[in-house]
């Protein structure tokens, strides 16, 4: 009922929404596009799907390894926002990249009987009721990679006796913490391992086969580096009071979480003097000592420029990645909202990072950092090492499906 509603809704909000537009228009007359790119695609098959980018990011590495290992295994990959799919549609690591459609009885039942695969690999928390049942009712393998819960889900509140069964429907967990396996053991569920996280496996392997991008480099020669990464409006003006007392010998790259017009111009009036990336081959940059980066994905290449990184949304949603930064022994800083994250509280824990309260400290303390060579060697040094040590849990996964 409340996925018929849902449904409902979003086509409505699609005729005045872009977005929701995109989440209707991409799942249109999906049985016939399925059954066609699966007459296209025969052969032994495994589903991964990732809610957006940021969890395909953590499913990117059992892909790519699967891919490698079994190159005769055909990969379809669902994304269910607009955010994921259409950065990602093109992706060239799998066979067929689609929307997911609606979880409904009718929906899942005949997509799987469409695609039916050998297994089916969901990253992090997505739970879709009808998909879960109707992959055990199938006898589809049904695994849970890097999955994390809370006990304020709402999987264990007083709606636990609809979701324990659903829950139940996984073949087997690979978690990223201990509190997770805890909580999947009270409710009777012991198919779980400790994995950890695979975005560690992920940001090592950007790190380590990563281009030099030589203008950056030359730009950024002799001078200290902050990188704001994926900031939101109120991480500006964070970095925008830092900025105002910063040491000379600084120079920042702001990479903003949105790139459109009005953002870029909004930055441009706290920095009149920034350069832009798309400027670099009008006027260089050797000018500014501050370059906006109005493109997406070179983030986690720049960040091995860095000094010291400010990692966005901490004021608001919740904080974007820091692993991508700590992988290149990278201190981060960051602002309130990072309670949900492991990695973060990790980071913090091992004092690789630091988790500010407020936007006034958040300045005082910038300026501290950034003027102490040796907290920065130290905090760095403690970043990287925390990557190296989370390493491993693609391994495991594979070593399950290899088995299975």
């Amino acid at each position: 009922m409340l996925v018929s509603i849902a449904n409902v809704f979003m086509h409505a909000v699609a005729l005045v929404h872009g977005k929701s537009r995109k989440w209707v228009d991409g799942r249109k007359n999906w049985r016939a596009h399925m059954r066609h790119w699966r007459a296209a695609n025969p052969g032994e098959l495994y589903w991964f799907h990732c809610a957006s980018l940021g969890e395909f990011e953590q499913g990117r590495p059992v892909m790519e390894r699967l891919r490698r290992e079994r190159p005769e295994v055909v990969i379809l990959l669902t994304f269910f926002s607009p955010s994921g799919y259409e950065i990602r549609k093109n992706y060239a690591g799998v066979d067929g990249v689609f929307y997911l459609p609606i979880d409904s009885r009718s929906g899942s039942g005949d997509f799987l009987d469409i695609i039916q695969p050998k297994g089916a690999i969901f990253v992090k928390y997505e739970y879709w009721p009808n998909y879960f049942l109707d992959c055990k009712s199938r006898g589809i393998l049904l695994i849970m990679v890097s999955a994390i819960l809370r006990p304020d889900q709402r999987f264990f509140g007083w709606s636990r006796f609809f979701w324990t069964p659903v829950l139940q429907c996984v073949s087997h967990y690979f978690v990223q913490d201990e509190g997770t396996l805890n909580l999947l053991v009270g409710i009777g569920i012991d198919r779980v391992t400790l994995a950890g996280d695979t975005r560690f496996d992920r940001v090592l392997e950007i790190a380590a086969g990563a281009n030099e991008l030589p203008e950056v480099r030359q730009w950024s020669q002799g001078a200290q580096m902050l990188i704001g990464g994926s900031t939101w409006p109120a991480d500006e003006q964070v970095l925008h009071s830092w900025w105002q007392k910063a040491p000379d010998d600084w120079k920042m790259l702001l990479v903003p979480h949105e790139i459109g017009l009005a953002h870029i111009q909004a930055i441009q009036r706290l920095w009149p003097d920034a350069m832009l990336w798309s400027q670099l081959t009008e006027v260089g940059w050797a000018r500014s000592r501050v370059v906006i980066i109005d493109e997406i994905g070179v983030l986690s290449t720049l960040y091995r420029y860095a000094t010291v990184a400010w990692i966005g949304g901490g004021f608001g949603a919740g904080i974007h990645n820091t692993l991508e930064a700590a992988a290149w022994s990278v201190p981060v800083v960051f602002g309130p909202r990072f309670e949900k994250f492991a990695e973060a509280r990790g980071l913090i824990e091992v004092g690789g990072a630091l988790g500010v309260p407020n936007e006034a400290e958040a300045t005082q303390l910038l300026l501290k950092i950034t003027s102490n060579s040796a907290e920065i060697s130290r905090m760095g040094a403690s970043a990287g090492g925390f990557v190296v040590a989370g390493r491993g849990a693609t391994d495991k996964i594979m070593s399950f499906l290899g088995a299975s």
